[in-house]
């Protein structure tokens, strides 16, 4: 039990808390982004509101200023993280590193709202590596993609995808593509 007691006490820390955007976020763009940037106070500087959520949730998205998952592609987390950053925000003063890493984690999650559904993030699958030949009895080592019209798109182990003429590819091959394209 003692030996139990200090493993769970030694491994606490390391524990990552989630950021709940009322909680945690909502407070922050409250304090510091507010002022200019809400409905309350009728100002849209640059287009942003932060503290109506569907006007929010429209800025939340891959070519948006908030990418979910990615916070250093995140136009908002890049102007209030980096204080160096022509255009930092807020204006006067800098989040303090506890509200920098509360937001990081926010979007690192996802970027929720309430209401959304719970996100979760799955590491892109690596395709199985098959063995490829071709007419002339030369190998590859590569990934299936997809078949894209006469062609295989092969992934290679540096990530390049490669189109390869199927008609190039002895019929174990060819028929390695068909299997691998099916569902």
């Amino acid at each position: 039990m003692k030996s139990r007691l200090i493993l769970v006490f030694f491994c606490a820390p390391l524990a990552v808390s989630a950021a709940d955007f009322q909680k945690d976020v909502q407070p922050i763009l409250e304090k510091h982004c507010y002022e200019c940037h809400s409905e309350k106070t009728g100002k849209k500087k640059a287009g942003y509101v932060f503290d109506d959520l569907e006007t929010l949730k429209l800025d939340i998205n891959p070519k948006g200023a908030i990418v979910p998952g990615k916070p250093a592609e995140s136009h908002v987390f890049v102007v209030v993280s980096d204080p160096n950053h022509e255009a930092h925000m807020p204006p006067k003063g800098n989040l303090s590193d506890r509200e920098i890493d509360k937001l990081r984690s926010w979007i690192n999650e996802g970027a929720p709202l309430p209401g959304d559904a719970p996100v979760t993030a799955a590491a892109p699958a690596k395709p199985e590596i098959l063995t490829w030949t071709n007419f002339e009895g030369k190998t590859i080592q590569a990934g299936f993609v997809r078949l894209d019209g006469e062609h295989v798109v092969l992934k290679m182990a540096n990530g390049q995808e490669i189109p390869y003429p199927l008609a190039k590819l002895d019929k174990a091959s060819q028929d390695q593509a068909a299997a691998a394209a099916t569902p």
